[in-house]
């Protein structure tokens, strides 16, 4: 359990930040949540966060997908891309899993981060999809395995 959950972006003004994003799906659905109260503000986003000290990947991917919408992930999350993302004034490596195994129904276990959760249909999203969210769609669709947004804005 990370102490302080903004202390992986405590620095990010000098290196960059770990994030971790947990694409949960449900056959051609996937869930995402209305972002409120933190970077990307207004995007709709699936679950993820920070990578705590000492913390695993997997694990990472298992603590917010409970934290943030009170689903437990079963078997083994599935690495889509890694992404080097300059956005919404923050860098970070950012690591999506999918994960298609998973018990309970989503709830909004952090009202102040996010809004809603809901399930949308793969072919016909939300707007606009927090960026590392696109990243990981593109990756899906295109068979990528790194993206590299590199600059503010791309």
């Amino acid at each position: 359990m990370i102490a302080d959950a903004d202390a992986h972006h405590r620095d990010s003004n000098v290196r960059p930040a770990v994030g971790v994003g947990v694409m949960i799906r449900r056959g051609q659905q996937v869930l995402l949540g209305k972002r409120q109260g933190a970077h990307g503000a207004g995007s709709y986003g699936w679950p993820g966060g920070g990578l705590a000290f000492g913390e695993s990947l997997i694990d990472a991917v298992r603590r917010e997908a409970l934290e943030e919408a009170g689903l437990i992930v079963l078997g083994s999350p599935r690495l889509v891309c890694v992404s080097n993302v300059v956005e919404y004034e923050r860098h970070y490596l950012d690591l999506e899993f999918e994960v298609t195994e998973f018990e309970g129904e989503p709830k909004v276990m952090e009202p102040k981060f996010i809004e809603n959760w809901d399930w949308y249909d793969i072919g016909d999203l939300p707007q606009p999809l927090f960026q590392p969210c696109q990243l990981a769609l593109r990756s899906l669709s295109e068979g990528l395995a790194l993206n590299d947004s590199g600059q503010q804005g791309s």
